[in-house]
């Protein structure tokens, strides 16, 4: 994991703001569940593409369901758009095949609860179906992400309490706006605040609750950061990502994947990690610089961030009283686009990461 280092004022403020990476080939049960899962999936494309003499394929927008007003197709298309490179498949912006799906909720799921099941299809230039295929995600964190869920996920209630709460925030969302801060509750030690770049400082720019979600009008070509609120009595593990695209997803450590800031603390992440002194200022024109985020689909008028909180801790020390044994796993060393780049300096330190205690979602217009 890495840690960035307070400036002094932040010092006095006792806030501590870390980026925790995944550097050890030991991913969760579920997550390298969902890599093996995609990785047939993109054989599948992959064979089907080779089948017809082409080795080029265009992947295009994956949509969620009208009614949750989610985001994430960039992201469900940037991690097909890895396995099929990983498969030999050139990605470009224009092929004579092209992909393209949906995703939704099952809210039953399997044994372990609620899933995503992300289905679509690779076409020619005709609209000739030449295969279908469907891809299940779990996660609490991943279906937050794709959904762009605010809920709160007590560690001590069961797994089937749980995903109930999970599944009631896409049919009935409810969030907290107060001030500047976004919840998803009164009692909640989680909040996150959309700040405005202006000049050389942020404002933080006040949200809106329509229909149970949280919007913030932030307007086009417009910087901004994501503050994260920890007034929990322990380190908080956090992720996050913009339209189902983790901060790390243009990263040099695209191994990374938490933010850590410190118990009863709160700290500002200006922009998508590149390396461990530098990250590009999330701005609301496209996706970013890399030309891997220069393939990616155009996003709809409407954007989402999405924060998962989960508690963290130094390996030797006692996990929170109220954490869940069962369901610890080891972290080991452990259409926003790309802006100017922003200084960070940052360490590496271990933690050990529990479950998802709650997430925090924000959609922003992508106004004129």
């Amino acid at each position: 994991m890495i840690t960035m280092r307070p400036s002094e004022t932040t010092r006095r403020a006792a806030f501590v703001l870390t980026l925790a990476a995944l550097a050890a080939p030991t991913p969760s049960p579920a997550a390298g569940e969902i890599d093996r899962e995609l990785a047939e999936v993109a054989k599948k494309i992959s064979s089907s593409v080779k089948r017809y003499e082409k080795t080029a394929l265009s992947v295009g927008q994956f949509t969620g369901p009208p009614q949750a007003n989610s985001s994430a197709g960039p992201g469900i298309a940037k991690a097909l758009t890895d396995a099929l490179v990983e498969c030999g498949i050139e990605v470009k912006k224009v092929a004579d095949l092209g992909v393209k799906g949906e995703y939704r909720l099952n809210p039953k799921g399997g044994p372990r609860g609620p899933e995503a099941l992300i289905r679509g299809s690779v076409e020619d230039g005709a609209g000739k179906r030449l295969l279908n295929f469907t891809w299940k995600v779990r996660g609490e964190a991943k279906l937050a992400s794709l959904f762009g869920l605010t809920v709160n996920l007590p560690p001590s209630e069961s797994d089937d309490a749980r995903a109930r709460r999970l599944v009631a925030s896409v049919t009935a969302p409810e969030t907290l706006v107060k001030a500047n801060r976004v919840s998803a509750g009164e009692g909640s030690p989680f909040a996150v605040e959309i700040l405005v770049k202006d000049g050389d400082k942020y404002t933080a720019r006040a949200p809106s609750e329509v229909g149970g979600l949280a919007f913030v009008k932030v307007d086009r070509g417009e910087t901004y950061a994501v503050k994260v609120v920890n007034d929990s009595d322990t380190d908080a593990a956090v992720t996050l990502t913009v339209d189902g695209l983790n901060m790390f997803a243009f990263s040099e450590h695209p191994e990374y994947q938490y933010v850590i800031v410190g118990a009863h603390g709160q700290g500002l992440i200006p922009g998508w990690h590149v390396n461990n002194s530098r990250s590009d200022a999330f701005r609301v024109v496209e996706y970013g610089k890399s030309e891997a985020a220069r393939r990616l689909p155009d996003g709809s008028g409407v954007g989402t961030v999405t924060v998962s909180f989960a508690s963290a801790w130094p390996k030797d020390e006692k996990p929170p009283a109220d954490e869940r044994p069962s369901q610890l796993a080891m972290r080991g060393r452990d259409a926003t686009g790309r802006g100017p780049s922003v200084k960070a300096a940052y360490e590496v330190v271990e933690r050990v990461v529990g479950v998802v205690r709650a997430s925090v979602s924000v959609r922003y217009t992508k106004g004129d």
